[in-house]
Parts: structure tokens; C-alpha cells; sequence
């Protein structure tokens, strides 16, 4: 994943030819908005402290598909928010039970996300980006605690904007973090994490 980042960074310091006047354009707009996908990256299960007995959520991929809205606030700073949707699956297995133990088997999860993030832009092509956001999951299976909750995500990203179109695309590494604060009463709550990469193109409205 490291190489994959700096081949990210690499490759978005060789658009020197963009049009600089897009920043320009992008805080005299509404915003912009547009669509992202997610993955290429891991996902997992864990507790903040060891539980004997509680078996092990092994991550076995995820994706996620969102509608993403920025907002300029200043030169440098952007808000954005939006709502995604995430499928994450699991393969699950206790050990610790023994010979009794049933066979490993397959756990999916779905979680939509409201997040509200704040990205400072530098080096015209770079920014970071991290904040909060409200998961709601929707999950029937129950085999995983509630991701209901508050969580949080950081991330670094490239992003280059067309010269003769008003549109932009982004790529960015992160890491996030679902539940940190659960709203349901487990008193050890399983959370879940993923790390990967999002993509997106958005379109900078007039």
C-alpha cells in the first residue's frame, strides 16, 4: 500500500501543465459534487481490549459507493459531506472452543455513512483530508456488534482539475475507523476498520 500511495503522489506531481485558475473558479462556485468508490484496501474487526472466548472477525474485502458535496470555505480549506454505502465481509471463527468449535463462516455488513470532513489543500495538487462521520448500520445478519455510531477517518489525497471542463478527479488513501463511539449499550463493542483507497470525480458547479 505504501507503494501504491507514493505512485499516487509521483504521478499527480507531473500534471504541471493544469489550468492554476481552477482553484480560482472553484471558490467564486457553489461547490461541487460528484462520486466516489472505495476499496482496494483491507478491512477488520477488533475490541479495544482482548476478550477470551470472543473469536475472531478476519476481514475478506470491502467496497463503497458515495455522492460526495464540497464546499470552499477558504482558500485552502474545504468542507465536504455526502452519504456512502458500504459492504464489508468477514470471515469469522472461534478456535478457542475446541472440537466443538462450528466451522468458520462468512459474515457480511452493510453501513451507510454521513461524513463531515474538512480538506486543507496544498502544493495546488495535494491535500489532506479527516474528520467525522454518522454510520448507520443496516445489517440483518446481527452477527456483528452495531455500527451505529460515530466514527472518524484520515486520509491523504491528489486531485487534478481539467483545464477546459469544469470537472476534477481525486484519489485518496485513508484510513477509517466505524463506531468509535457506538450509540448501542455493548460494554465490549466490536468495531470495525478499513483502510484503502477512494476515487472520485466531481463536477465544479457555476
Amino acid at each position: 500500500m505504501k507503494c501504491l500511495t507514493l505512485l499516487l503522489l509521483l504521478t499527480a506531481s507531473c500534471f504541471v501543465s493544469g489550468n492554476l485558475n481552477a482553484q480560482s473558479t472553484f471558490l467564486r462556485s457553489r461547490g461541487a459534487i460528484g462520486i466516489t468508490y472505495s476499496g482496494l484496501g483491507e478491512n477488520d474487526a477488533f475490541h479495544f481490549e482482548p476478550i477470551c472466548g470472543a473469536g475472531m472477525y478476519e476481514g475478506k474485502g470491502y467496497y463503497s459507493l458515495g455522492i460526495a458535496y464540497l464546499y470552499p470555505l477558504t482558500k485552502q480549506l474545504d468542507l465536504e459531506t455526502g452519504i456512502s454505502c458500504g459492504q464489508y465481509k468477514y470471515r469469522f471463527s472461534n478456535a478457542s472452543l475446541g472440537p466443538d468449535a462450528p466451522a468458520p463462516y462468512k459474515v457480511t455488513n452493510r453501513v451507510f455513512d454521513i461524513p463531515v470532513t474538512v480538506r486543507w489543500r496544498f502544493l495546488n495538487y495535494f491535500f489532506l483530508n479527516g474528520g467525522i462521520s454518522l454510520g448507520i448500520d443496516t445489517g440483518k445478519e446481527n452477527h456483528l456488534d452495531s455500527q451505529t455510531g460515530i466514527g472518524a477517518m484520515l486520509g491523504l489525497g491528489v486531485k487534478y482539475d481539467f483545464k477546459k471542463a469544469p470537472v476534477g478527479l481525486f484519489a485518496n488513501p485513508y484510513l477509517k475507523i466505524h463506531s468509535l463511539i457506538p450509540l448501542s449499550m455493548e460494554k465490549y463493542h466490536l468495531r470495525t476498520s478499513e483502510s484503502g483507497f477512494r476515487f472520485g470525480i466531481v463536477y465544479y458547479m457555476p
